[in-house]
């Protein structure tokens, strides 16, 4: 069972995010704003997400784990 996987590039207005369905390969890639960025993660269908240790990543790690999303 391959489970979808999105890293996060976390910055101050814009997001880099990047979908991969299978080990080593990008199905898709994403430049978000902070509005778009909740918006695509509402929208997403539960996936491990993965992003940077940073001042705004616990923020961010609880709001996707309220949208079912498993964050590390």
């Amino acid at each position: 069972m391959n489970t979808t996987q999105i890293a996060v590039d976390l910055a101050k207005s814009v997001f880099q995010v990047s979908v991969s369905v299978a080990p080593g390969r990008v199905r898709e890639q994403h430049r978000l704003s902070r509005r778009r960025f909740q918006s695509f993660f509402q929208h997403h269908p539960p996936a491990h997400v993965l992003m940077e240790a940073c001042g705004s990543a616990h923020h961010w790690g609880r709001q996707l784990q309220s949208l079912g999303h498993q964050v590390s």
